[in-house]
């Protein structure tokens, strides 16, 4: 008898969403043309050329209007996001979900240094992408 109740329940209560295994980063637009005041040397891109490569996926030229989405990264595993000036290797970094509270990211270059940075994009409001829609089920 319980096991029909429960049944019945299960019919008419709303199914509960799965919990959410991907997150996305956010990659914020860089200015064209943009030297860089860094004192820094290797942080500086003189030719404004910035791209950046998310694991394994193709590098991506950093996007100069709009932010761009990165989505449907699995958040259990270890990320590698690469910043390159001129298709050569500038700066890298490791990170993985875990760290954050969000799985929604923000990655941008630090005006001042140079530097690439990734925070929650709830705190980064130059990083205007849309967060990811939990597919339906």
């Amino acid at each position: 008898m319980k096991a029909i109740a429960f049944l019945l329940i299960g019919m008419f209560v709303p199914p509960v969403l799965a919990f959410d295994t991907r997150g996305s980063v956010c990659v914020a637009p860089v200015p064209p043309g943009r030297p860089g005041t860094a004192d820094i040397p290797e942080h500086i891109c003189s030719s404004g050329k910035l791209s950046f490569k998310v694991d394994a996926q193709p590098v991506t030229p950093f996007p100069h209007k709009t932010s761009v989405n990165i989505e449907d990264l699995d958040l259990a595993v270890k990320h590698r996001v690469m910043i390159l000036c001129d298709d050569r290797p500038q700066q890298s970094f490791s990170f993985r979900f875990a760290e954050y509270q969000s799985q929604n990211l923000c990655l941008f270059i630090n005006d001042l240094y140079q530097t690439v940075q990734l925070w929650e994009s709830k705190r980064a409001p130059w990083c205007n992408c849309q967060p990811a829609r939990l597919a339906s089920h």
